[in-house]
């Protein structure tokens, strides 16, 4: 029993004084990193460049008009059809393009299609 407690102090002891040797290898070499470490190195400046600039946007009047959803009566229809919200281009005074848009029914149990095409203006139509 004490050859084998003297056999374990000897280990731990050796294994205690190799500890900074192990900890100096982990370290970068004084020139860079490691002879593999260039292309972690080119990898790391690449990512870290600054963004290119773009030009400021010019700035034109809005041709386009933000509709949000809404209910409209359809005939033919029982209730109001829910109509999503879309975007709508001017085309000009009391004309607008509107986008092909698919409405429901609050249950959701009747689906309707409205075709794209020009139509007035949403506050002066009854119809999406």
């Amino acid at each position: 029993m004490g050859r084998g407690l003297a056999l374990l102090m000897v280990v731990t002891i050796a294994s205690v004084s190799s500890m900074p040797a192990a900890f100096g290898q982990m370290k970068s070499p004084p020139g860079g990193t490691t002879p593999g470490g260039a292309i972690f190195d080119r990898l790391n400046q690449s990512s870290t460049r600054p963004v290119p600039q773009t030009p400021a946007p010019t700035v034109r009047p809005p041709d386009s008009l933000w509709v949000p959803d809404r209910f409209v009566q359809v005939p033919g229809v029982d209730g109001q059809v829910l109509v999503p919200g879309h975007w709508e281009r001017r085309l000009a005074d009391h004309e607008v393009y509107t986008p092909p848009l698919t409405g429901r029914t609050p249950q959701g149990d009747v689906t309707i299609q409205f075709p794209a095409g020009s139509r007035p203006p949403v506050n002066e139509r009854q119809f999406p």
